[in-house]
């Protein structure tokens, strides 16, 4: 275990020295027809975007501009670590929160119950237009907070089929006398399956907690086939604080089906490894990916028990899925595994990769690679 741990640890390490210049976002006017005003919009792109010709999720995130930078970084950390794939995140800058995400009118707000437009906006404009501007694939989520809470609740019960999953923080559901709480149970009452994934995040200081509960308790009694879903207090968090570590939790949840299953690592084969990375690569695109704490360790463990070919497959993917991180390590593992499962011709030339890969990024143990080819090259 320390010898993975330190071995993780340089990885870290080479990765963060790696790193090149970082642009959160980039930001452009969309006008809309059917809200009859130009909308903020920014738009996040993953590393590695412009390299690749992977297709990616879509987060849209309502508040965008002021929710923008926290979700970016969590999203950086979670990609990175693999627990969630690359994604876009759409951030829509809101103008008017009170109009465009209550969904019905309410005694004494004049300017209230303008989502049905807000909506319209999104599935037949905003959303469209992303589809044809960036690559992205079949799964979108989307993210709000109190009011646009609020707003994404109803988007789930007027329009459930027009995202995969859906983050709901801090809601306001006390609205219109708890008229989500009442919409929501007969909702499910007609809902017989909902393949969605579904975060219900809240501090325990935040009022909103406890019209929540109610609207949660509805899905505890009546639970369509289908549907995933968590519900999450935090403590010593308010209305304001807690949306930084409900949108870190609900990502790693929404996305927790892609963790290789205990079950594939406990009996395993390469056929099962590599369906189950096919399965996450089609759902979330090519650029899906374990925890390198998943692979290596597995990888490794499967050394020790001699089986080399399981060891090969696991390491080869390990080397694609990081091949960003430009770490000859990953190289180096596989290589050692071609060796042992006596395929030599390969092992040398990933040692060869390795070696190319030290000359260029500065790692070192070049001159042992070097050494390590001419010895298998004697073994042809």
């Amino acid at each position: 275990m320390i010898r993975v741990a330190l071995i993780f640890l340089l990885l870290l390490q080479f990765s963060v020295h790696a790193q090149s210049q970082v642009s959160i976002a980039k930001s452009f006017e969309f006008e809309s027809k059917i809200l009859k005003e130009q909308r903020t919009i920014v738009v996040s792109l993953p590393d590695g975007y412009d390299a690749s010709k992977a297709a990616y999720p879509v987060i849209y995130l309502l508040d965008g501009v002021q929710n923008l930078k926290h979700v970016v970084g969590s999203v950086d950390v979670l990609t990175r670590v693999g627990s969630m794939p690359p994604s876009i995140i759409v951030g829509i800058k809101s103008e008017n929160r009170m109009k465009d995400f209550s969904p019905t009118k309410m005694a004494g707000v004049e300017e209230s119950g303008g989502a049905k437009a807000f909506l319209n906006f999104l599935s037949k404009e905003l959303i469209p237009y992303i589809n044809n501007t960036y690559r992205t694939n079949d799964f979108s989520v989307l993210e709000g907070h109190s009011l646009a809470g609020l707003f994404a609740a109803y988007t789930l019960m007027e329009s459930p089929d027009l995202f995969d999953a859906y983050i709901v923080m801090g809601p306001a559901f006390w609205w219109n006398k708890e008229e989500p709480v009442k919409d929501f149970k007969a909702f499910l009452s007609a809902s017989d399956t909902l393949d969605k994934a579904l975060y219900f995040g809240v501090g325990k200081e935040d009022g909103n907690r406890h019209s929540l509960k109610r609207f949660v308790k509805e899905l505890e009694t009546t639970t369509p086939k289908g549907v995933r879903w968590k519900h999450e207090e935090f403590d010593d968090e308010g209305h304001m604080s807690a949306p930084l570590l409900n949108n870190y939790f609900a990502l790693k949840f929404i996305f927790s089906d892609m963790r290789l299953p205990q079950a594939v690592m406990d009996d395993f084969s390469s056929e099962q490894f590599l369906a189950h990375e096919a399965g996450i690569m089609k759902k979330y695109g090519q650029a899906a990916k374990q925890p390198q704490e998943i692979y290596v360790p597995l990888a490794l463990e499967l050394m020790k028990q001699k089986d080399y070919a399981g060891a090969v497959t696991v390491f080869r993917r390990n080397a694609e899925a990081y091949i960003m991180n430009k770490y000859p390590q990953n190289y180096v593992w596989l290589a050692e595994a071609l060796e042992k499962n006596k395929q030599v011709k390969e092992a040398i030339k990933v040692y060869e990769q390795a070696y190319t890969l030290s000359k260029e990024t500065g790692y070192g143990e070049v001159d042992k690679f070097a050494e390590k080819i001419k010895e298998l090259k004697t073994k042809l």
